[in-house]
């Protein structure tokens, strides 16, 4: 069961969707991937296209219409039906001042609501002595209020339109998906003020604005929680593979992909394990701390960081 949890950091919001992770057994028990051999990579790559082909097919056009939660913007293209009544169908623009002006009933607000609140509304207006109970249907043929920025290790990073199916999912199938190197986590950024660019991940800790994190497997195996909704303005991001480094009394020493909640002894078996010369009970990190590198005794139960080195010495005796 995923658990979505929060912490404040001043008026800055951490929205922190977790893994389901392994256990420490399956975890020891898991193959060894270096870095020049990227299975995780095409792994992901792979669950990506099949959940894509899968979200194609469920959300069929008809769906696509029901769910209505996409808010209608200025200059977006709309096509208004009235049934029974061909001579009101009209494809038009909604004005910069978020208006559009339909016959018999003049202009009528149609930024900021959905396509069934605007469905409703000229239904409404065409009732009060123009047509008897009037069918109205409204769609967004082109979009082109809103949009979102993608960048990192998706395969076309850039600026795409949110229309109506607008989920974590469908806007990363938008830029093609994530690439080989693409780590675990999702990071999207959402502003709380206008943007016309795409912000940092240090930006946004600056200005305080809301910053949630969902795991991509989780989005891409369809978890409900995890494919969040997608907003105007928001910036997604896919960092890149986190690693780390193991060296010395160990049999494959060199620089290792690192999934959440690796352990310095997963690390190690991951690294092939020791050798008959190792001194365990020696075992160190080097990391990086406020710009400088320390060298620390570490546990085998404590986690690997992003960058850390492991280093086994050798036993003396």
């Amino acid at each position: 069961m995923t658990i979505k949890l929060s912490e404040e950091v001043g008026r800055d919001t951490l929205y922190r969707v977790p893994h389901r992770g392994k256990s420490s057994d399956q975890a020891q028990r898991q193959k060894k991937t270096p870095l020049h051999q990227p299975v995780t990579g095409w792994v992901m790559k792979g669950f990506f296209l099949c959940a894509l082909m899968l979200c194609l097919a469920w959300f069929s056009p008809a769906l696509l219409h029901a769910q209505g939660d996409y808010l209608i913007g200025k200059e977006d293209m709309l096509e208004i039906i009235v049934w029974g009544h061909d001579d009101l169908k009209r494809t038009m623009p909604v004005s910069l001042e978020g208006m559009i002006s339909f016959p018999l009933i003049g202009e009528i607000q149609g930024a900021g609501i959905s396509a069934g609140a605007l469905e409703k509304a000229i239904a409404a207006k065409l009732g009060e002595g123009f047509i008897i109970n009037p069918q109205v249907t409204v769609t967004v043929k082109e979009y082109k209020s809103q949009r979102v920025f993608l960048m990192g290790e998706v395969t076309n990073p850039g600026t795409y339109a949110v229309t109506r199916e607008n989920n974590l999912l469908y806007v990363l199938s938008q830029a093609g998906g994530p690439t080989k190197d693409a780590g675990e986590e999702v990071v999207a950024i959402r502003s709380s003020r206008p943007v016309d660019r795409a912000l940092t991940l240090e930006e946004a800790k600056k200005q305080r604005e809301q910053i949630i994190k969902v795991n991509l497997r989780d989005v891409l195996a369809g978890d409900k929680n995890s494919n969040i909704t997608i907003h105007d303005g928001d910036t997604v991001i896919v960092p890149k593979m986190p690693f780390f480094f193991v060296m010395g009394e160990v049999k494959s020493p060199g620089k290792y992909n690192l999934e959440r909640g690796t352990t310095v002894l997963m690390a190690i078996s991951i690294g092939g394990g020791l050798t008959p010369k190792a001194a365990a009970n020696r075992t160190r990190i080097t990391r990086e701390q406020n710009g400088n590198k320390v060298e620390i005794p570490i546990g085998m139960e404590a986690l690997v960081m992003p960058g850390d080195t492991i280093i086994v010495p050798e036993s003396f005796f």
